[in-house]
């Protein structure tokens, strides 16, 4: 009985194994900090971009009444949150005039490195190949953007000035981008190492592949993109804007639930290739 629960206890040194730490028990609360940073953070980058206050300010209430809380209780020192709010505090912008230009430019900086900087966390774990790469940062940031331009349609739906038809037609770019950039980043990793193609494989045919396929190629991808550029012919109607949000924030959780769940360790021993079956 020792002896089996000892070879269980170290089957990480012989076998890949699966990351816990930011996905399962308390890990499922820093995944959901990290959608609502993708959340804040697109459309704080996309409402600076339109010049729209009201975006601005719902980003600055999602992060700093949603992502920052949940940040909070995932901490194991949370008298460090002072670094958090330090970050995020300058998103509200109501200067005006050259002032107002400098803070939203320092804004946007600031809102830019908010949203990268868990992609760097995550690609510095040497330990998971899947992650350490440089396409995991511009994966979640042009995520996070995508979820910003639907979420600015959101707005666009309560406030006459937004343009919908401007927010649809850089939407329909970024979604393309992301398409390519998700594409790029799963073949890669099946060239990386063995463990990155064993989680690449997860996505494609694996246990994952459910989450992957509908999640986040289809209902957070595919799906909005047709709808956004069929308004090109029948114009934006509300309750299709209204669907390609709701799959917009679907694919948003799906796509940070994927990339954390295949998070796969090194093994520390040699292997063989059984090893990753």
């Amino acid at each position: 009985m020792a002896l089996r629960q000892w070879m269980v206890t170290h089957e990480w040194m012989v076998k890949p194994t699966r990351q816990t730490e930011w996905i399962d028990r308390r890990g499922k609360v820093f995944m959901i900090a990290e959608i609502f940073t993708a959340l804040g953070v697109g459309l704080y980058l996309v409402s600076l971009f339109y010049s729209n206050w009201w975006g601005m300010l719902v980003a600055w209430i999602i992060i700093m009444f949603l992502k920052i809380p949940f940040h909070l209780i995932y901490f194991g020192k949370p008298l460090r949150f002072w670094r958090t709010i330090i970050a995020i505090n300058i998103y509200p912008d109501t200067a005006w005039g050259i002032w107002s230009t400098a803070l939203g430019v320092i804004g946007g900086i600031f809102a830019f490195l908010v949203g990268i900087y868990g992609g760097f966390m995550m690609s510095y774990c040497k330990s998971v190949p899947f992650w350490n790469t440089a396409l995991l940062p511009m994966i979640l940031l042009f995520a996070g953007v995508a979820d910003g331009f639907a979420l600015m349609l959101a707005v666009g739906l309560a406030d006459a000035a937004v343009d919908i038809a401007a927010v649809e037609f850089g939407s329909r770019i970024i979604l393309t981008v992301n398409i390519i950039l998700m594409a790029a980043f799963v073949w890669n990793a099946t060239y990386q190492s063995k463990t990155a193609k064993y989680s690449a494989m997860l996505l494609l045919k694996g246990s994952l592949a459910r989450a992957f396929w509908v999640g986040i190629v289809a209902v957070g991808m595919v799906i909005p993109l047709i709808i956004s550029a069929s308004s090109i012919f029948t114009g934006e109607a509300a309750p299709l804007l209204i669907t390609a949000i709701v799959l917009h924030t679907i694919g948003a959780v799906a796509l940070k639930y994927v990339i954390l769940k295949a998070g796969i360790h090194n093994p520390i021993l040699p292997v063989t290739t059984s090893s990753y079956h």
